[in-house]
């Protein structure tokens, strides 16, 4: 695996800088983090905490029905992935009305069914499960219409193919991805993503009202706060289908460039700035929320 050095890359605008970060491991942050996991930043006065601990917050509101069902007390890490495959199929697709996005005739269910049939002739490198990540985003296509734009990471790259067809350079990367994840991917026709940074909420609601409700929230306050730090075109915020552990909402995962990509949940819209200027900007993941690792910094 290719080590590169710390914070080799930075963009300033006029009231911050944005670094870019590479790191070998996980770079914690030592500093603690001003909230617990669910904590409010203006707890309510007037409402009683609920036995599972969700206390309601005067500022960022939330459907106290929801916030009782959270859980803030098991462990809430997963094993990590080494790779995550974005769909862009925008906020209308059909894929939203189902609690499983491959069930609609769509780029990711051409995916799963190329995957398949790929299985029956080839035998994979590595026999481990679950190295690779795949979800749908709100995300609109950048390129023509009638093109799926797929997201890879940790390489920050792009590739367009048709909703329902399998271009040749994406088969080329996804049939390497299905020999041997831990490989390079080959060198295709593709595109850098602009963002150095992208952060993908849990907001499928077809699958859990958690996340369906509380997500949406969470991307508003980042957007919020996107444009009050002016990271506008630096950091993107975008809703994504279910990728495990609606009861840990609200979940999200921040993609960085030279940080990898890292889950965080538990998170309410209280946390954001302070996910931003930790995260985002210092390069600090932060350990009172973690989940796991989604991608390392490069492979």
């Amino acid at each position: 695996m290719l080590l590169l050095l710390p914070t080799i890359a930075r963009r300033a605008t006029t009231s911050v800088i944005c670094r870019r970060f590479y790191h070998n491991s996980i770079p914690f942050d030592t500093k603690p983090f001003p909230f617990t996991r669910f904590e409010p930043c203006c707890p309510s006065t007037t409402d009683a905490t609920a036995p599972n601990g969700y206390i309601p917050c005067q500022n960022h509101p939330i459907p106290n029905v929801l916030g009782k069902k959270i859980d803030m007390t098991d462990d809430m890490t997963r094993a990590p992935t080494l790779r995550h495959l974005v769909a862009c199929i925008g906020p209308d697709a059909l894929e939203w009305s189902r609690s499983k996005v491959e069930a609609v005739d769509g780029i990711l269910q051409t995916m799963q069914n190329a995957e398949n049939i790929w299985l029956k002739t080839h035998t994979p490198t590595q026999q481990e499960d679950q190295l690779v990540l795949t979800t749908a985003a709100e995300k609109p296509s950048s390129s023509e219409a009638h093109k799926t734009d797929i997201l890879l990471f940790p390489e920050f790259k792009k590739i367009t193919t048709a909703p329902n067809t399998i271009d040749p350079n994406l088969y080329q990367v996804l049939s390497s991805i299905w020999q041997d994840p831990h490989k390079s991917l080959p060198n295709v026709e593709w595109q850098d993503i602009e963002a150095d940074t992208v952060i993908l909420v849990c907001t499928h609601a077809r699958r859990d009202l958690r996340c369906g409700k509380i997500g949406p929230l969470i991307v508003d306050e980042f957007n919020r706060v996107i444009e009050q730090r002016s990271l506008q075109g630096k950091v993107e915020v975008w809703g994504t289908s279910h990728f495990g552990g609606h009861k840990w909402a609200g979940n999200l995962i921040i993609h960085q460039r030279g940080l990898g990509g890292q889950l965080y949940g538990n998170v309410r819209q209280c946390h954001v700035a302070d996910i931003v200027d930790r995260h985002i900007l210092h390069g600090k993941v932060i350990k009172e929320i973690w989940r796991g690792q989604v991608t390392p910094a490069t492979v």
